[in-house]
C-alpha cells in the first residue's frame, strides 16, 4: 500500500501543471490589474468619457483574450489538484479526506486574511468553499460529473435570461417600469458614490477605513457570485474528471483529445469571445437588458473554451518539444502560484494604496497592461532563484505546515557555493 502523510517532494511535481500555472497566473494578473489600480465597481459603470484609445483598447484586449478565461484555466487546475490529492493513501489506508480538509480550511483562512488586509478581489475565499462543496462530488462517476458541469454554467446563463424576461415582461406595467427606472437610478448612484469613496480612501485614507471600504465591497459584489462561481465549481468538477484520467501526467497518451479540444475550443471560443467585447460595449451599467444575457453568455462560454484552448494549444506544443526553454521559466511561478499570487495584490496594493505609492486612479488600463508584463517578468527570475534554495515558496510552505500539522523541509542543503 502506497503510504504518504507529507505533500509530494518537489522532484516528484507535474512540470506540466506547474506550467499551466504559471501561465494561467499571468492571465489573472492581466485581469486583476485593473482592479487593482481603480474600485472593483469602476467597471460596471461602463467607459468614462475622458477614456484613451490606448486604455479603451486595452481593455477591450484584456476582455477579448483574457478575462474569464485564466480563473477557468486555475479552476481546472484546482480541481486535477485535488484528485491528484485523493490519490493518496495515509498510514494504515486512513482516509485521506480528513487531511484535504485541513488543506482546505487553511486556505479559506488565508483567503480571509488577504480580503480583509489587503484586496477586495480576493479568490481564495470561495475556491476554499467550493472545494468542500466538491467534496461532495469525488464519488460522482465520471459522466456525472460532465453533467453536473452542464447545468452548472447553465446556472447563470438560465438566471440571468429568467430576470432579463421577468423585467421586460413588468416594464410593461406603468408602475413597475416606473419603480424599476428609479431602483435604476439609486443603484447607479450608489454605485458612482462607492466608487468615489473607495478612490478617496484607498489613495489617502487610514489602513482601518481601507479594510471597512473591503469590506463594503465585498458584501455589495457578493451576490454577484450567482453569476461567476457555478462556472468555477463546473471547472472544479471537469478538473477532478481530468485528474481521473491524468490527461495531464500522460498527456502523450491523449493528444487526440487535446487536438480535438484545441480546435472545439478556439472555434467555438472565438465567436462567444467577440460576443462577450460586443455586450460589454453595448450593456447599460447596472440595467438588466438583452445585453446583460449576451454578456453573461459570452462571458461564461469564451472562458470555457477558450481556457481549453490555451491549455490543449500548450500540452501539444509541449508534446513536440517546442516549450522547453518556456516551461523552464514560467515552471517556478506556477510551482510557487499561491505565493505569487498574494504577491501580486502585496505589490499593487503598496504601488496605488495611500500606505505606498499613492498611485490610486492615477493610471490607465494601457500603463495596467505594461505594468503586469513587468510585475510577472520579474517574479519569474525571482521564483527560480527562490525554488533554487528553498523546497516551497513561503506561503505554499506555510499551507502545507498547517495543513499537515508538522514543520516541512523549506530550506534546500548542500547548496552550491
Amino acid at each position: 500500500m502506497k503510504t504518504l502523510t507529507a505533500p509530494v517532494l518537489p522532484a516528484n511535481r507535474v512540470a506540466m501543471l506547474d506550467t499551466l500555472r504559471g501561465f494561467a497566473l499571468f492571465g489573472v494578473l492581466m485581469v486583476n490589474m485593473q482592479y487593482f489600480h481603480q474600485p472593483m465597481m469602476a467597471l460596471m459603470l461602463g467607459f468614462p468619457e475622458t477614456v484613451t484609445g490606448a486604455d479603451k483598447a486595452s481593455t477591450l484586449l484584456i476582455k477579448f483574450l483574457f478575462e474569464g478565461k485564466f480563473y477557468v484555466i486555475f479552476a481546472l487546475l484546482f480541481g486535477y489538484g485535488i484528485s491528484i490529492f485523493l490519490s493518496k493513501t495515509l498510514t494504515s489506508g486512513v482516509s485521506i479526506l480528513p487531511v484535504l480538509r485541513r488543506r482546505l480550511g487553511v486556505l479559506l483562512l488565508i483567503g480571509i486574511l488577504h480580503l480583509v488586509l489587503l484586496w477586495t478581489g480576493d479568490i481564495l475565499v470561495f475556491y476554499a468553499i467550493f472545494g468542500f462543496v466538491l467534496l461532495l462530488f469525488i464519488k460522482v462517476s465520471n459522466k456525472g460529473l460532465v453533467k453536473w458541469s452542464i447545468w452548472l454554467v447553465s446556472i447563470p446563463i438560465v438566471f440571468t435570461t429568467l430576470m432579463w424576461l421577468f423585467i421586460r415582461m413588468a416594464m410593461q406595467i406603468p408602475e413597475a417600469a416606473s419603480a424599476f427606472e428609479a431602483s435604476y437610478a439609486e443603484t447607479v448612484k450608489t454605485v458612482q458614490n462607492m466608487v468615489e469613496n473607495a478612490t478617496r480612501i484607498y489613495s489617502s485614507g487610514t489602513f482601518r477605513e481601507m479594510v471597512s471600504m473591503r469590506l463594503q465591497e465585498y458584501q455589495f459584489l457578493a451576490p454577484g457570485v450567482l453569476f461567476f462561481y457555478p462556472v468555477v465549481l463546473a471547472m472544479f468538477m471537469l478538473g477532478l474528471l481530468g485528474g481521473r484520467k491524468q490527461l495531464i501526467e500522460n498527456y502523450s497518451d491523449h493528444l487526440p483529445f487535446f487536438r480535438k479540444s484545441m480546435w472545439v475550443g478556439l472555434s467555438v471560443g472565438l465567436p462567444f469571445s467577440l460576443l462577450f467585447v460586443y455586450a460589454f460595449l453595448n450593456v447599460k451599467p447596472i440595467q438588466m437588458d438583452v445585453y446583460s444575457v449576451l454578456h453573461t453568455i459570452g462571458h461564461s462560454l469564451s472562458g470555457i473554451f477558450m481556457g481549453l484552448f490555451y491549455i490543449s494549444t500548450l500540452v501539444l506544443l509541449a508534446s513536440k518539444n517546442k516549450l522547453k526553454t518556456f516551461s523552464a521559466w514560467i515552471s517556478p511561478v506556477g510551482q510557487m502560484a499561491l505565493t505569487n499570487y498574494l504577491l501580486h495584490s502585496i505589490i499593487c496594493t503598496t504601488i496605488f494604496y495611500g500606505y505606498g505609492f499613492g498611485l490610486y486612479g492615477q493610471i490607465g488600463a494601457f500603463q495596467g497592461v505594461l505594468l503586469a508584463i513587468v510585475i510577472f517578468i520579474v517574479q519569474i527570475p525571482l521564483s527560480r532563484f527562490w525554488l533554487s534554495r528553498f523546497y516551497y515558496g513561503p506561503f505554499e510552505w506555510l499551507w502545507r505546515t498547517l495543513t499537515y500539522g508538522k514543520a516541512q523541509p523549506f530550506v534546500k542543503k548542500n547548496l552550491p557555493h
